[in-house]
């Protein structure tokens, strides 16, 4: 079966950071993690791509400045910026309240970094998920025993309610594991990040 986009499917991903370990580990100057170039295009064009391939592009929506080249896909800066991805998802969440009115029961939020350049080799998984069951619950990625939280799933109804209020710097595993949650297993390509200078060149990166 062919997938198709799901209008109970939506994406925030989170493009907000600083990439500090990046610009300290490199000999040159460089753009931040979300605008390397990773097969001829921003490595955040590739995880907007593969988040649309099952995510009405109106239901996608990635948290960092306006700058970034996001085409048609929304755009919106958590205040104040760069308060930690508690604050992009919670910022994430309040938009589609904005834009889409309350969580149904069926809904499900993709929460996704933007500097894994293969991040569609564990999307696959989630989406799994989200089609297994009427009311799937919240999934977290894993590779080589490492979670991901940047690669994770949560129903809309909850990520509401466990994202409720703004809290700067709080942290986004130690929200997520609050819940009953599960554990899905990804290639280790998948939630390869761009931490660092090391790290963008053993993924491909192009600089």
């Amino acid at each position: 079966m062919v997938a198709t986009e799901d209008s109970n499917l939506f994406a925030i991903i989170l493009a907000g950071g600083a990439s500090s370990r990046l610009h300290a580990t490199s000999p040159l100057p460089t753009v931040d993690k979300p605008l390397l170039r990773f097969q001829g295009k921003p490595v955040l064009t590739h995880v907007i791509e593969a988040a649309a391939a099952r995510v009405v592009p109106e239901r996608i929506v990635v948290v960092g400045p306006q700058s970034l080249p996001t085409g048609n896909i929304a755009t919106v800066y958590e205040e104040p910026p760069r308060s930690g991805p508690y604050m992009g998802v919670y910022t994430g969440l309040q938009y589609f309240a904005q834009q889409f009115g309350p969580a149904t029961v069926a809904e499900g939020v993709l929460l996704l970094g933007a500097d894994m350049p293969r991040i569609a080799q564990g999307l696959t998984q989630l989406f799994d998920h989200h089609d297994a069951a009427t009311h799937a619950g919240v999934a977290i990625t894993q590779a080589a025993g490492r979670l991901q939280p940047l690669l994770s799933y949560v129903p809309r109804p909850l990520a509401e309610q466990v994202f409720a209020k703004p809290v700067i710097n709080a942290g986004l595993m130690k929200t997520l594991r609050t819940c009953e949650h599960r554990v899905l297993d990804v290639p280790d390509a998948a939630v390869a990040d761009l931490d660092t200078y090391q790290a963008a060149i053993d993924a491909g990166i192009t600089f």
